[in-house]
């Protein structure tokens, strides 16, 4: 992800976050303190969750490239 992409994804999920009445303000709040630890805590959050799904992709990719060669795990040992 791209810092577009993750400045774009925490303005949309930081609008959810700190909205006035919301689940996140309802339970802790939006002073300055918590707003900043929350958004370090989004940053690294979504910057995981990055990480998280890109390893699913290549995970995804070499195991197809793996079956179409026959080459997996176990295979071809007879």
């Amino acid at each position: 992800m791209n810092r577009f992409d993750l400045a774009s994804l925490m303005k949309t999920t930081e609008e959810e976050l700190f909205r006035p009445g919301g689940n996140f303000d309802t339970l802790f709040g939006h002073d300055p303190e918590t707003v900043k630890q929350a958004r370090f805590v989004l940053a690294v959050a979504l910057t995981a969750a990055d990480a998280y799904y890109a390893r699913l992709t290549s995970d995804a990719f070499c195991l197809r490239e793996a079956d179409e060669a026959g080459t997996r795990a176990g295979e071809g040992t007879e």
